[in-house]
């Protein structure tokens, strides 16, 4: 039987993709994460969208000279361009989508994603992602939940009994998040990465797990790689106008593409509510006793 650290040597090269705006406090907690990663090869690749504080571009340039790839992407912020334009010059068997304002609690998490992602029937490996007060903020996707998609479990504590302890499970799903998502490099070509026109910053990870499914290679959620996830601390939020028409335009894709306001996720019973992400019961759907 092989050792721990024997499956750990036998695992492939991972490009770690991390887009970054500004705010180095955050992308330097998440740097000292990735390298008290335990993983036999990893590359590293900061995608800097125009920071502009001095301390950013100074850390920038530290990280640039100690083997960190610094890759420019100017202009206005899209997701989708900005990591596609990442995957192409990386070299790495894996890729590894990160927000930049993630914390690594534990040494082990990008080995056991890798593990699963090498497994001919599975496309993208999404983790078990915190909110800072320890609080669920992400196990697995569901669609149709809100008419798109909804984080499972959010907000439940880890150590609670929840829907049948379902988040504590490994388990197949219908799309994960690509705060923190691990797929092969081949098959992320085959479909066509992510989708720069019509998911510039909201649910391009919904569509490319979406697309990876259609191919066989069906998303998974791995909760025994626990991250926190500091949502959205460095971007901020849909609040104004540019940003909320945004937003509208692309849940307006995600229904036009994938029918997420009609369609039932096969994870989600049908028989809970698509208002919640919280496995609730959907009790318009129960027959009283007359």
């Amino acid at each position: 039987m092989l050792s721990l650290a024997q499956i750990s040597d036998a695992l492939p090269p991972v490009s770690v993709i991390i887009p970054t705006r500004n705010r180095a406090n955050l992308l330097r907690t998440c740097i000292t994460g990735l390298r008290n990663t335990s993983y036999p090869d990893m590359e590293i690749i900061v995608a800097n969208n125009d920071s502009d504080e001095p301390e950013t571009l100074a850390y920038l340039r530290a990280l640039a000279s100690e083997g960190v790839t610094i890759l420019d992407q100017p202009g206005p912020f899209n997701y989708s361009t900005i990591n596609n334009n990442a995957v192409a010059i990386a070299r790495g068997e894996l890729i590894c989508l990160m927000n930049n304002d993630i914390e690594v609690l534990s040494p082990d998490w990008l080995a056991i994603m890798v593990t699963q992602a090498m497994r001919p029937e599975v496309g993208a490996v999404g983790a078990q992602l915190l909110y800072p007060d320890g609080r669920i903020q992400h196990a697995g996707v569901v669609i149709g939940v809100g008419n798109a998609a909804g984080h499972a479990h959010r907000f439940l504590r880890p150590e609670a009994e929840g829907y049948f302890r379902r988040h504590a499970l490994p388990q197949y799903v219908s799309a994960v998040t690509a705060a923190c998502l691990v797929v092969r490099r081949d098959r992320f070509l085959a479909v066509g990465g992510l989708d720069e026109a019509n998911f510039a910053v909201a649910f391009n990870d919904v569509d490319l797990c979406l697309k990876l499914n259609q191919r066989g290679w069906q998303s998974f959620y791995e909760p025994r790689a626990v991250l926190v996830h500091h949502e959205s601390v460095s971007r901020g939020q849909d609040t104004d106008p540019v940003g909320a028409a945004r937003f509208a335009r692309e849940l307006a894709a995600l229904q036009r593409i994938w029918r997420t306001n009609e369609s039932t996720d096969p994870y989600h019973h049908p028989m809970l509510s698509r208002a919640s992400e919280q496995f609730a019961l959907d009790l318009t759907s129960v027959a009283m006793p007359r």
